[in-house]
């Protein structure tokens, strides 16, 4: 895979990533706002259609209770009709007829104020009975002997409640329109005994709900007798409201009059692609988004690669020792014409470093000869050495056979060891040798004192680091033995690190010496110049430097000190332990 497929791949995922989680985001709130939307929608539906039902059904309630309000003489229709409740001693004619007149006015306002009414009929036990209508239903036939018919069994059976008829052409009434009637035992309030049958016959159309289902392929809505099972009104079409194996949502409640119900069934798939229409613009919307994002990104990945690609090819195409230069893009003061002008200058570079490798190669071979002749002269003087040493023995001079055998081995020690790390023990050897020739000068005016145990004596540690803070103690610290006479050696360790200290008891420092040397001690260790070392060579910073440089940060020298009271200087270094193949590891 080219760098241009890798660069149009990587601008389209990073610019079209955010935009499908974004959009993706924004859709899956839309559809839950719009999935809230339309609960909200459908539960206003159906509270306003129960409360249309149930605004209905209070004038038929209201007709009941105006049958047992009492007037302003203290009377109501119930209590009229307390006289026809005996089947043996009827009312005469004339106070059927006056009872009729004074029902009459009641019902007659029942009748204007409700146009969904088409009778209101009171049938006694003593025969008569007493109907009031608009007719359009016509009046209750003459023939008709209702004390054996189911509906009124039941209604007796409900003792006050409301018996609910279906939806159908009645036998009772001479009129053939459909109709819906409801039936009540009218009671004495004082007795409870039954005084007549109160029938009230209804429009169908007064459960109509149409004008508030604004969706009625969408919604049904039906009321029904949860009794009977009969359905007084719903909007249902065949293949329109089939809703099985859809999203649907259903809600049913009980009307205020009994044993009704209404129910609604709301198709969701539907309703939420007539909501969602905003939703499928933002689907829309995104995937043009999209395919623009990555028209952009491959224009923009040609522009961006295709400089680099011709470098790319120019770079493939150099043979042969001479490289040739590019001139394209020069003129570019962005990145690519930094590295098209970095490139020339690299060519340039790699041309003049051709034609000086063979000039190298011949400073190689001399810096090879010099360095044998380097081992030739460190030959010559430990030859030379051993040969003094030998005159000095020979002649029985003990001092100077002495301090040339510890010369001699200082300098086999610090020109042939090996490896930068060495025993505790080859560090005091090399202590040793240096303590041998000073004593001889001093007249032994010092001693060295050394409390380290057998196995901390093989520990590794980094080479010539003591024998420097040994030679620091004597000069500066005993002051040429003038100011102290012991210099002592200790080492400790833990799980983690190895602790040296080198003390003497000569004249210290004060507080302004001691601050001086520690914040040259804090500051950071460097190198100078490659093939070069620091003139401080047993300096206390040099030892801390190489300390810090071989082991990090953390590691080297503390200095603690009090003024003619001694100096003690403390070296803190990993505890490294020799693994099986003799190689040192933490």
């Amino acid at each position: 895979m080219n760098l241009r497929t890798k660069v149009f791949l990587i601008f389209s995922i990073l610019a079209t990533v955010p935009l499908l989680i974004l959009t993706a985001f924004s859709y899956q709130r839309y559809v839950q706002s719009t999935y809230q939307r339309m609960d909200e929608f459908s539960s206003r539906l159906f509270e306003n259609a129960s409360e249309e039902s149930n605004r209905t059904l209070e004038s038929i309630r209201d007709i009941s209770l105006a049958f047992n309000f009492y007037d302003k003489d203290g009377g109501s229709i119930v209590q009229t009709l307390k006289k026809y409740a005996d089947r043996d001693n009827p009312p005469t004619s004339y106070e059927y007829l006056e009872t009729s007149n004074t029902i009459g006015r009641t019902c007659q306002s029942l009748l204007l104020a409700d146009s969904h009414i088409y009778g209101i009929y009171i049938l006694t036990p003593s025969g008569y009975i007493f109907d009031y209508r608009n007719n359009i239903n016509g009046t209750i036939r003459s023939d008709y002997s209702f004390e054996e018919e189911e509906w009124y069994q039941k209604t007796l059976e409900l003792d006050g409640g409301y018996y609910v008829s279906t939806v159908d052409s009645h036998a009772l009434f001479t009129g053939k329109e459909r109709s819906v009637f409801f039936s009540q035992c009218l009671k004495d309030v004082y007795t409870h005994k039954m005084v007549g049958i109160l029938l009230i016959d209804c429009n169908p159309e007064m459960f109509n709900l149409d004008t508030l289902n604004t969706m009625p392929d969408i919604i049904l809505l039906t009321v029904d007798n949860m009794d009977t099972g009969d359905v007084l009104y719903t909007n249902y079409i065949e293949g329109i409201h089939d809703f099985s194996g859809r999203n649907e949502k259903n809600e049913s409640t009980e009307l205020s009059l009994k044993p009704l119900q209404l129910a609604m069934s709301v198709d969701y798939d539907t309703l939420f692609r007539e909501f969602n229409v905003t939703g499928v613009l933002l689907i829309l919307i995104g995937a043009v988004c999209i395919a623009g994002l990555i028209v952009i990104s491959f224009f923009i990945s040609g522009y961006l690669v295709k400089p680099i690609g011709h470098l790319s090819r120019k770079m493939a195409s150099q043979t042969g020792h001479t490289l040739i230069q590019s001139t394209r893009y020069l003129n570019r003061t962005d990145e690519i014409g930094t590295l098209y002008n970095e490139y020339n200058a690299m060519v340039e570079s790699l041309n003049m470093a051709v034609k000086q490798d063979y000039h190298d190669k011949l400073v190689i071979l001399d810096a090879q000869m010099k360095s044998l002749e380097a081992r030739i002269n460190s030959h010559f003087l430990f030859n030379t050495l051993e040969a003094i040493n030998s005159m000095a023995e020979i002649d029985e001079n003990e001092q100077i056979a002495t301090m040339s055998l510890a010369l001699g081995n200082m300098f086999r020690y610090t020109l042939k060891t090996q490896s930068e790390l060495v025993a505790v023990e080859d560090e005091l050897k090399h202590v040793n040798d240096y303590v041998s020739i000073q004593q001889i000068r001093f007249d032994n005016r010092f001693q060295l004192v050394v409390s380290m145990t057998p196995e901390f004596r093989q520990l590794k540690v980094l080479k010539l680091i003591l024998q420097p803070l040994v030679e620091n103690a004597l000069y500066h610290g005993l002051n040429y033995c003038t100011c102290g006479d012991a210099i002592t050696l200790s080492g400790e360790t833990d799980e983690r690190c190895i602790y040296i200290d080198v003390r003497d008891n000569g004249r210290g420092m004060d507080e302004e010496t001691l601050r001086k040397l520690q914040k040259s001690l804090n500051e950071e260790a460097s190198f100078t110049e490659l093939g070069h070392r620091n003139k401080q060579s047993i300096g206390l910073k040099n030892i801390h430097s190489r300390i810090e440089l071989y082991y990090g940060r953390g590691y080297g020298l503390t200095v603690t000190s009090r003024q003619n009271e001694g100096t003690n200087v403390r070296i803190r270094l990993p505890n490294l332990r020799q693994n099986a193949a003799g190689d040192p590891e933490t």
